[in-house]
């Protein structure tokens, strides 16, 4: 196991490292490691929910700290790629899917926010 941090660890993995080269990436004239890191944050959220939700019950797993680690390099290391792979695997479909009921849901929210903007 990694010990007490280990939440810390994997967070400080999962967010430094790609925070840093997000805003390298910014810096640059193409786009290609732009897209590539937005598609990182796309798949590091989804997997944040997924994981606040589950991970009580995946905690419970041994190692699961470093196998959640190794997917998070998984994700953003330049040789693998894995956000892409991820999202049009498995996030661009799950949102195909729905994209109608969370059109609807934003649609309700902005008119509400924007009726308590009024206000």
């Amino acid at each position: 196991m990694l010990g007490v941090g280990q939440t810390y660890i994997t967070n400080i993995i999962g967010v430094a490292y790609p925070a840093f080269m997000s805003f390298r990436a910014l810096e640059t004239d193409g786009l290609d490691d732009d897209k590539q890191w937005l598609t990182y944050w796309v798949c590091f959220g989804a997997f944040n929910i997924v994981d606040q939700f589950a991970g009580i019950i995946l905690r419970f797993i041994p190692f699961y700290f470093f196998v959640k680690c190794g997917f998070l390099i998984y994700l953003f290391h330049p040789s693998t790629l894995g956000a892409t792979t991820v999202y049009n695997n498995l996030v661009l479909p799950q949102v195909k899917k729905y994209e109608d009921q969370i059109a609807k849901i934003e649609k309700k929210v902005s008119s509400l926010a924007g009726d308590k903007k009024e206000d």
